[in-house]
């Protein structure tokens, strides 16, 4: 069986451009919820959304941005 009607209409949302649409995609690729759990494309949907200036996006980006600079992270 297919995805969804509304898993399906919040996809082609999205790739249409809308923003918070992006975001919630991308929450849901992270948890998993309605489809398989993907970080990757969990970051992917919300990164994109952050660059259209969604803020919710921009904080998840910021909560879960992580520095390779060992001093940096010792100082978190």
């Amino acid at each position: 069986m297919g995805k969804p009607k509304a898993l399906r209409k919040l996809i082609k949302s999205a790739k249409m451009g809308n923003p918070a649409k992006m975001y919630e995609l991308g929450i849901r690729y992270q948890l998993g919820r309605g489809i398989p759990q993907d970080l990757m494309l969990a970051a992917e949907w919300i990164a994109i959304s952050a660059e259209f200036g969604y803020q919710p996006a921009i904080d998840w980006l910021k909560d879960y941005a992580f520095d390779d600079d060992p001093t940096v992270q010792g100082n978190s």
